[in-house]
């Protein structure tokens, strides 16, 4: 059964995406959200958010091993999806898909996921439709 959800997984992406994502699970990567910010990364989910703690519910992940997903974002946590961390106070506060992080990454937007964060306005499930929707909503071009 879990082969069937991978394979489903990776049915949307391309066969480069798919070789990416399962590389940055291999060599442990994480990304930060900005460039001059080290309070924010992002890193690849190795497991759902089933466990619960104190501040919503534990999953794996590369880098950071175990970290806590609040309750409103648990829900959307799954092997293979990306989640934005707040490596001060150890806790995932967004999960984006693959996706919607390699468009954030690769046009350069994590200041304004940043700002958007510490704003409070983040979802706590982002996708391609939803980062377009949220980032019309901050006027910005060209995505």
């Amino acid at each position: 059964m879990a082969s069937n959800l991978e394979e489903s997984i990776f049915r949307s992406l391309t066969r480069r995406e798919a070789e990416d994502l399962i590389n940055a699970v291999k060599h442990d990567k994480y990304w930060k959200v900005s460039p001059k910010d080290k309070d924010f990364i992002f890193v690849v989910a190795l497991s759902r958010a089933r466990v619960k703690s104190r501040r919503g519910m534990y999953a794996k992940a590369t880098h950071v091993k175990r970290v806590e997903v609040i309750k409103e974002a648990a829900k959307f946590c799954r092997r293979w999806r990306i989640l934005l961390v707040d490596k001060r106070r150890m806790l995932a506060v967004s999960v984006l898909t693959w996706r919607a992080f390699n468009k954030i990454v690769s046009k350069g937007m994590g200041s304004i996921i940043r700002f958007i964060l510490l704003h409070g306005t983040l979802p706590p499930y982002i996708n391609e439709k939803a980062l377009s929707k949220m980032l019309e909503s901050y006027y910005v071009e060209g995505v």
